[in-house]
């Protein structure tokens, strides 16, 4: 059975108070109306009123004495009947003839005696198809229900019809793929969960999970073997056909966290469901590590032959100063001889102790081979160790172009047809060299004397061809058939003709215009008002910024606010009174609000079959998050009976990146709700920085970080100005982190959403400007190099009094009005959630000569950072805003640190395993800036008490990252059946905790 508590089913979890009374529970004049007409007497009246309000609540009629008697006495002090006055349903006609009077008034139709049960059956089916997990399917249910005004029955009834559609759906499903499997096929499936206690203690099903290792050629060989080993097994595609994806990628993960003797003990026909899936999605996942794993080996083959290069003209400073000397010589030989025949033989005899003139040209044509910073005639060295392997990923991957230029493609062909025939040095021309740059044009065409005419040299061209396809990989003009990461993007934006429906109410909600003439006209008349500003008060900000000689503008640095003596005491105080914590008891005090760990459970959905399922789930999140590790935390937990195995069975078949991230918005969600933090920021505005971890290097996140000079990975975050985390990810060292900025506010899901955002230099690009503002979003960088950036005016012909020369150039009007559409259908196909932003902006912020999107977004995103750098400049406020936001994402990042003590190295390899520990430290760090939260609003008003005078000025400079009372080392040990702290049932924080979880309850639509 599903437990309860992990669905939408409404129901009275804790007895309501205060304001969620007022509002849930109170009587309307109508309906007391309607009670005097159907009830005679004060007690009917009062039972009938307790029916409906419960009703509405929970949209099903409760046991009366499952009805908190908070409710009974909040309707019965509504009405002014005196406490005598109490519900008696003795008489059970009475009780089934009010039902039906409340069903009526409501229009809501029974569940049972009706076709309800009929339609529920019927719905649940239909979402058993595009659903995996029963919990799910009952929330469908709950939705469905409560939207066709149908009253809901027992739970029980409803995990019945979910539990029954299920199986059967899964049943077809999974009997329907294993009859599609050829028997050949499934012989081989067969052998790949064949163990021995000799030979093959592991199965090869565990081959099927190898992930990536670090990038090197090496590497590179051993993932093109996998996936050549993967795609052995072909048509795996075919044997899903209709199948949604979702119910594939569920089986993808189940399949991922069962081992051999657990996969055994399913059906065959789930057995090998499982198995084709898994395929399937590794498949998948050895396309885009492929993909991803060869252009860093094409960027180190190019960084290897850039080195070599200044290596070589380091070590020829001596052949250049012996040059000069000599051509030193020459010349004083003619200065000193007027005669030139005499000069001639005096030079010839002084150039014949270095060998003569050959000698010295031959030494001028080695130096002029390497001047400059021409390093593609040095690449094939470099290229030629990983040349076989190159070519077997080409002949792996289907390489497709995502325009109408197939010339890059046509070549890449040519190469392949002479790969084999090395003795071919030239090949004839008539090659479409169009995709390549005059210096790869020259070098193709390069060769000694006899060489020039005879065509393309073959070596050159087959490295030109693999840097473009890197270079167009990374750009999306080439897509990868059958990867995600690089899988052709204009397949997954919505057609024109959906945006359509959809363009004018979202133009509404974020204030753009709703055609492309009046968009290009208001962002000209907007840019054109900012630019004026500026220049009327440039004069006055003279304090704050000027401009030098070369009409660039000096700013005065921003100045932090000054802390005052007020609060520093008050933070002593704070200090010396805040309770003493350990991290284990701030986890289980969190548990005990608000019962955060019912997210968890299995990945089938059912009920845990974990003894104190709560304890484990605490347990693993305190082991991962603090960067113990199973066998750590294990050993530092005393008599707790928990072992290393239990942790990690928790960690791979309990808690998934999903169930992490709901639990931190619960907490978020709460935090929100809190008094305290609102001194401290509204949440509407966050700031995206990326901080450096340790990693393990086995794999193809962990990276060498140029700014921190080690092997890690970076996880980016996005911290709102009230100090919480509402989005977190690791992504390699290298790759810009300003992608992920529109990812982290469309995925943060809480119920204040930020409009604003604040990053450092990383996190801004004229692309990422561009969709920021197409989708309601201020982006407001720090920009450390801004004076190298080309600002936009709006109109050549315009000229300004005291800015004129910070502008470069002026905007392109006509570009963007061109290509609104293809701008909007790609926001809007953003903002749907059909394509991730970060995939996409990947792509978009790399250069591109084809696409032309790239070149509108470009144009677009110029004129939006124009008109924020013009802000930014005349501001010194905005300046120290941005600031001031931009140190507090710092201090979370130290404080999240300071949580993970358990080691200074993330010690997994695993794609998703990596994920998680960056969840679980922020779900650890949430967990004690909530309780720190609760504790600060506690001392503070004890320190009012004590007759403190403490202004809403002094509060704004406190912060949840209290360390001080918090210990993080000792014997550990989890209390959770312990009383619950006093201060939980406090009305304040129960409130608080009980209006997240009414936000769950089912609504009727309209």
């Amino acid at each position: 059975m599903v437990s309860i508590e992990r669905t939408a089913y409404p129901r009275f979890s804790k007895p309501p108070a205060g304001k969620e009374l007022q509002r849930n529970f109170t009587p309307t004049e109508e309906e007391r109306a309607w009670a005097e007409r159907t009830a005679r007497t004060p007690i009917q009246r009062l039972g009938l009123l307790v029916l409906l309000k419960t009703f509405q609540y929970l949209h099903y009629f409760p046991s009366l004495e499952d009805v908190p008697l908070e409710v009974i006495n909040h309707v019965r002090e509504s009405l002014g009947y005196a406490k005598r006055i109490v519900i008696d349903y003795s008489t059970e006609r009475t009780l089934y003839r009010h039902m039906a009077a409340v069903r009526s008034y409501l229009r809501v139709k029974a569940f049972y005696g009706t076709d309800a049960s009929e339609i529920a059956d019927k719905l649940a089916h239909e979402s058993a198809e595009l659903l995996d997990q029963r919990i799910d399917i009952i929330n469908a249910l709950v939705d469905e229900l409560v939207h066709r005004q149908m009253e809901l029955p027992a739970f029980s009834a409803l995990d019945t019809l979910a539990e029954r559609a299920h199986a059967e759906v899964q049943e077809r499903i999974f009997n329907t793929v294993l009859s599609r499997i050829p028997p050949k096929t499934l012989e081989g499936f067969k052998a790949l969960l064949f163990t021995d206690k000799l030979e093959h203690r592991q199965s090869e099903y565990n081959t099927l999970k190898k992930s990536a290792k670090r990038p090197t050629r090496k590497h590179l060989e051993m993932l093109v073997e996998h996936l050549e080993w993967l795609e052995s097994v072909s048509g795996v595609d075919s044997l899903f056909d209709g199948v949604v994806d979702t119910k594939i990628r569920h089986f993808a993960a189940q399949a991922m966290a069962y081992d051999v003797s657990e996969l055994r003990e399913c059906t065959e026909a789930k057995r090998y469901t499982l198995m084709v899936a898994l395929i399937q999605r590794m498949q998948v996942r050895a396309r885009d590590q492929l993909a991803e794993m060869f252009l860093r080996r094409v960027a180190t083959i190019h960084k290897r032959a850039k080195e070599e290069l200044e290596q070589i003209q380091f070590s020829q400073r001596n052949q250049i100063e012996k040059l000069i000397g000599t051509l030193d010589g020459v010349l004083s030989i003619l200065a000193i001889e007027p005669d030139n025949a005499v000069a001639g033989g005096q030079i010839r005899n002084y150039l014949a102790p270095a060998g003569g003139i050959e000698k010295v040209r031959e030494t001028c044509a080695q130096v002029q081979a390497t001047s400059g910073n021409n390093y593609l005639p040095l690449v094939w060295k470099h290229f030629k160790s990983h040349r076989s392997i190159l070519f077997r990923l080409v002949h792996l991957l289907d390489i497709r172009p995502t325009s109408q230029d197939h010339s890059l493609i046509d070549a890449l062909d040519l190469i392949k047809t002479y790969q084999d025939k090395h003795r071919i040095e030239w090949i004839e021309d008539g090659i479409d060299l169009s995709f390549v740059s005059d210096r790869w044009r020259k070098l193709l065409r390069e060769g000694n004397e006899e060489g020039f005419g005879l065509g393309v040299s073959r070596r050159s061209l087959e490295i030109c061809v693999f840097s473009y396809l890197a270079e167009e990989l990374r750009s999306g003009d080439l897509s990868v058939a059958g990867s995600e990461e690089f899988a052709d993007y204009r397949d997954q934006l919505l057609s024109w003709d959906e945006c359509q429906k959809i363009l004018p109410a979202y133009c509404d909600k974020i204030g753009l215009p709703q055609n492309a003439a009046n968009f290009a006209s208001s962002l000209r008349d907007w840019l054109s008002e900012t630019a004026q500003h500026l220049d009327d008060k440039f004069p006055e900000c003279r304090g704050d910024v000027a401009l030098n000689g070369d009409g660039e503008p000096v700013l005065r640095k921003p100045v932090a606010r000054e802390i005052p003596a007020s609060v520093v005491s008050l933070q002593n105080a704070l200090t010396q009174h805040m309770p003493s914590r350990h991290i284990l008891d701030v986890l289980a005090n969190i548990e005990h609000w608000m019962g955060f760990t019912r997210h968890f459970g299995p990945l089938s959905g059912n009920m845990a079959k974990l003894n104190q399922p709560a304890e484990r789930y605490l347990l693993t999140i305190f082991a991962m998050g603090c960067n113990l590790g199973p066998t750590q935390a294990a050993r530092h937990l005393g008599n707790s009976g928990v072992t290393p195995h239990m942790l990690s069975f928790v960690n791979r078949r309990h808690l998934s990146l999903e169930s992490l991230e709901a639990a931190q918005r619960e907490l978020n969600e709460v935090y929100l709700r809190l008094d305290l933090p609102k001194a401290w920021g509204d949440g509407k505005t966050v700031a995206a920085d990326g901080t450096q971890y340790d990693f393990y290097d086995e794999n193809l996140l962990a990276g060498y970080h140029f700014r921190y000079r080690k092997m890690g990975a970076v996880a980016y975050r996005h911290v709102a100005n009230n100090y919480i985390a509402v989005f977190r990810h690791f992504i390699p060292p290298g790759v810009w982190e300003a992608i992920y900025v529109i990812e982290g506010l469309l995925k943060a899901g809480l119920s204040v959403e930020a409009d604003t955002v604040h990053a450092d230099t990383q996190g801004q690009s004229a692309t990422v400007f561009a969709f920021t503002h197409l989708l309601g979003i201020k982006l407001m960088p720090r920009i450390r190099n801004w004076k190298n950036l080309t600002l936009y005016k709006p109109d050549k012909a315009v000229k300004y009094q005291h800015i004129n020369r910070l502008f470069g150039d002026s905007a392109d009007w006509g570009l963007i009005e061109r290509h609104w559409q293809d701008l909007m259908q790609v926001a809007l196909s953003i903002y749907t959630g059909k394509i991730s932003s970060a995939t996409l902006l990947r792509k978009l912020g790399s250069y591109s000569r084809k696409n032309r999107l790239y070149f509108a977004a470009q144009e677009l995103g110029n004129v939006i950072r124009t008109g924020f750098l013009l802000e930014w400049i005349g501001s010194r406020e905005l300046r120290q805003e941005i600031t001031s936001n931009t140190n507090k994402i710092e201090s979370y990042n130290g404080f999240a640190k300071w949580l993970s003590f358990g080691g200074d190295v993330i010690a997994v390899n695993e794609p998703d395993e990596q994920q998680k520990r960056l969840r679980y430290n922020d779900l650890v760090a949430s967990a004690l800036i909530l309780q720190n939260t609760v504790d600060m609003m506690r001392t503070l008003g004890g320190l009012q008490k004590e007759g403190w005078k403490i202004t809403e000025e002094d509060v704004s400079f406190l912060s949840p990252y209290q360390v001080a009372h918090v210990k993080r080392f000792g014997e550990y040990s989890l209390k959770l059946k312990r009383k619950p702290e006093p201060w939980i049932e406090d009305a304040t924080f129960q409130q608080a905790a009980a209006s997240v979880q009414e936000m769950r309850r089912p609504t009727r639509k309209a």
